[in-house]
């Protein structure tokens, strides 16, 4: 049997997170739950078995575009996958070239595909 992708959610918002992380580990996921860009930057140092990042953009301390360009100097084909409810896009001079973006609210059946693809190989 293949084991679960492990994704590692970045989001503040303690609600918003375990609902997440709940469904995608019903969909199949192992996820690792950061509530900063610190705390998960060491998970992702820590882990180098991480199948991708989703991490909502605004963060207290830094934000998820710095997460995510620290988070790919350890690990440089880390899918990454940004979320936010307060732009409708991320914005491209700070965003990752092929980064996926999900613009809250989101239903969890669409977090679920996004990272599916995310994690599937091309």
């Amino acid at each position: 049997m293949a084991s679960s992708p492990l994704l590692l959610l970045v989001e503040d918002d303690a609600l918003v997170r375990g609902t997440l992380a709940e469904a995608l580990a019903d969909a199949g996921f192992e996820v690792l739950e950061a509530a900063d860009a610190e705390t998960a930057l060491h998970l992702v140092a820590e882990r180098g078995d991480l199948a991708a990042l989703l991490t909502d953009i605004n963060l207290p301390g830094a934000d998820g575009f710095v997460l995510a360009r620290a988070a790919r100097r350890l690990r440089p084909d880390l899918p990454v996958v940004y979320a936010s409810g307060r732009v409708r896009e991320a914005d491209p001079r700070r965003a990752l070239p092929g980064a996926t973006f999900l613009a809250k609210p989101f239903s969890l059946t669409c977090a679920v595909e996004t990272l599916q693809r995310a994690v599937t190989p091309h």
